[in-house]
């Protein structure tokens, strides 16, 4: 599954990465090779490129079989590891990246990922199905519609962030200026002094310099995106695993974030479907979301920062929730839930969507909550129970498969019902002494989790 640092910098191409770059790899590829060749079933296999070690692992008791073989790539520039094994006659890939301990190597090559089966009726209907028997090539009808609706996502990005740009223009020349005058001051201040005291009147001005420099960088962030919570999410990173068929929409949409230095704000997802808040009021989302909320966001490209989505979550069946910054919010939902939300006079903090249509979860600005449905797993209940149901929560969000994740206003959380690989990636984090910060849940197992670096 694939981290990614919510910086610009933290996100980077495999084939960005060239040999004078090795200093910069997150793995060995020499260690990897020492570590394998002692694993029993693991053969090692001729690879096109220097960052990449690729491996065929023979699995326990199908070692005979096709799809008792997965086939290990490992980019030791990047540390993505994907897992390609076949299942039911078709060829499916996993992916985790930011991997940069040997152990977790081992660990991945001695047990791959088994592929989670998913109902082809609910994959790529919109995509890969036409309706229309007189098209004469529905496959080239799709590409191309994939093609539109990628370009789609850069001009709501590019829209979204021209004023931002500009004014961060305007930012970096002013910072020039307060540069410039500070150096004028330190020269003064040098000449001034006798010439025995050069040094530590340097050693002083340069602390000086990189405390002002820090100040107006801070105060540079907050004129450009004016995020109360900047320092908060500097830092933070994301990992994720999701259906390979809306990997490269996700890529997309982190890859221009990146390149804009923003700072992602938030992320919702249903595995098939993601959505990214970022910066001050920027949002960027992939095709496979709900159909009424992708027309809406199309609609907000030149809107005002007032009327710009400040959180959004979304279930399946075309569930989801959105509130904008003015305080207003959109959803579609069961009926229960709209005569919960009409009654609302500020946006709610949080709406999760469960795994029945009429289950749902809905935290209020005050921290207060209410959920309705038959699916609301009973864990959860419990938990709210022990805690003699206070009125202190965040954030909720429910699973299609009885997942749940609870924060509280302490900064404690909860959740349960998640699967073994979900539950191994949770640990590794909190042993390797990192923070959660929140975990969202889609289809087939998908998962979206961000946590401190």
């Amino acid at each position: 599954m694939p981290t990614i640092t919510a910086s610009a910098a933290g996100h980077q191409s495999h084939h960005h990465h060239s040999s004078h770059h090795h200093q910069e790899w997150n793995l060995d590829p020499t260690a990897i090779r020492r570590r394998a060749k002692s694993l029993a079933g693991v053969q090692a296999l001729p690879s096109h490129a220097e960052h990449i070690v690729s491996f065929l692992v023979g699995l326990h008791n199908n070692a005979s079989s096709t799809e008792g073989l997965a086939r290990v790539n490992i980019f030791v520039d990047t540390g993505t590891v994907s897992t390609c094994r076949v299942f039911q006659g078709v060829p499916r890939e996993s992916f985790r990246r930011n991997v940069t301990s040997l152990d977790v190597i081992e660990r991945l090559l001695r047990h791959p990922p088994a592929p989670t089966e998913i109902d082809e009726t609910l994959v790529g209907v919109h995509d890969n199905t036409s309706t229309n028997t007189n098209a004469p090539s529905p496959t080239k009808t799709t590409s191309l519609k994939d093609d539109i609706e990628l370009a789609e996502v850069g001009l709501c990005i590019l829209h979204g962030e021209k004023e931002k740009l500009e004014s961060h223009l305007v930012a970096l020349e002013e910072r020039e200026e307060q540069h410039k005058k500070l150096q004028q001051q330190q020269q003064q201040q040098q000449q001034q002094k006798p010439r025995t005291s050069v040094a530590a009147s340097s050693s002083n001005n340069n602390h000086g310099s990189r405390e002002d420099d820090s100040t107006t960088q801070d105060d540079e962030e907050e004129e450009e995106d004016d995020d109360d919570d900047a320092s908060e999410e500097e830092g933070m990173e994301f990992q994720f695993s999701l259906p390979v068929s809306a990997m490269k929409h996700v890529e997309q949409c982190l890859q221009d974030i990146s390149r804009m230095n923003k700072l992602v704000r938030g992320v919702a997802t249903n595995g098939k479907g993601t959505i990214f808040l970022y910066g001050n009021g920027g949002v960027a989302y992939t095709p496979n979301i709900p159909k009424h909320l992708y027309q809406k966001l199309k609609l907000l490209r030149n809107s005002p920062i007032s009327a710009r989505p400040s959180y959004v979550s979304l279930g399946t069946r075309d569930r989801y929730f959105v509130a904008f910054k003015d305080d207003t919010f959109d959803w579609k939902g069961p009926k229960a839930l709209d005569k919960v939300l009409k009654g609302c006079r500020q946006a709610p903090r949080s709406v999760a969507f469960g795994n029945s249509y009429d289950t749902f979860f809905v935290v209020f600005a005050d921290g207060s909550w209410k959920f309705h449905g038959r699916s609301i797993p009973s864990a959860l209940a419990d938990k709210l129970g022990e805690r003699r149901d206070k009125a202190d929560l965040v954030c909720v969000n429910l699973g299609p498969h009885g997942e749940w994740f609870v924060r509280a206003e302490n900064g404690r959380m909860w959740w349960g019902g998640i699967s073994e690989d979900l539950d191994a990636v949770t640990q590794e984090i909190l042993q390797a002494g990192n923070f959660l910060h929140f975990i969202d849940f889609g289809e087939d197992g998908s998962y979206f989790l961000s946590h401190d670096s």
